[in-house]
């Protein structure tokens, strides 16, 4: 037998010998079984774990897709649930900050109400409008044991973030938009009073 033929003859039982073994390794594990084949960065960020982040200089906002087929979609769909994750969280920092710096000041219910409520949503828009800057992004390709073999499906995170700066703007913008748009003396106080609070 020639040398060539040997050598052909090698390679094919070794491959065969790595496909037994392979085969044999997904016949064992069970149905619904996942096992991440690649990583990109290869090592995961802590950011995954952490759905927003303040720190002095910006505010940090994650998203995430998981089980999905498409890497492309699924990053898509992080970054629209970061945006959202965004919109959420300066809702919720907006309006402790506005009920704080408006403590104290005697007006009804129904004005109250309905400048938190005025204030909160211009910060928002203003934040959204003023820049949300891309951070980072991270996938897993995972490996899905099936009934009929091997799937692939994808994990897909995005971080996003404003500066601090930014957001400061926009609630000082909002304390200017209320000063113009309300003219009655109960929402006026409010106004005058976040302003006040707010500005220090």
């Amino acid at each position: 037998m020639s040398r060539v033929l040997l050598e052909t003859l090698a390679f094919a039982l070794c491959g065969a010998a790595l496909s037994c073994s392979a085969e044999g390794k997904l016949r064992r594990s069970p149905v619904g079984g996942e096992e991440v084949v690649q990583r990109v960065p290869s090592k995961a960020p802590k950011w995954i774990e952490v759905p927003f982040e303040e720190e002095k200089k910006s505010l940090y906002f994650k998203g995430e897709a998981t089980g999905v087929y498409d890497s492309a979609l699924g990053l898509r769909q992080a970054r629209a649930q970061a945006v959202q994750n965004l919109v959420e969280a300066i809702r919720i920092k907006a309006r402790s900050e506005f009920s704080e710096a408006i403590r104290g000041v005697n007006v009804s219910d129904r004005s109250l109400g309905r400048y938190l409520d005025s204030v909160v949503a211009w910060t928002t828009e203003n934040t959204q409008l003023s820049g949300i800057r891309p951070e980072a992004e991270y996938r897993e390709k995972v490996q899905v044991r099936t009934a009929r073999g091997v799937e692939y499906r994808y994990n897909c995170y995005v971080r996003l973030s404003i500066s601090t700066e930014d957001y400061l703007a926009a609630r000082s913008g909002a304390t200017e938009q209320a000063l113009a748009a309300f003219q009655d003396e109960e929402a006026r106080r409010l106004a005058t009073a976040a302003k006040e609070k707010l500005q220090r």
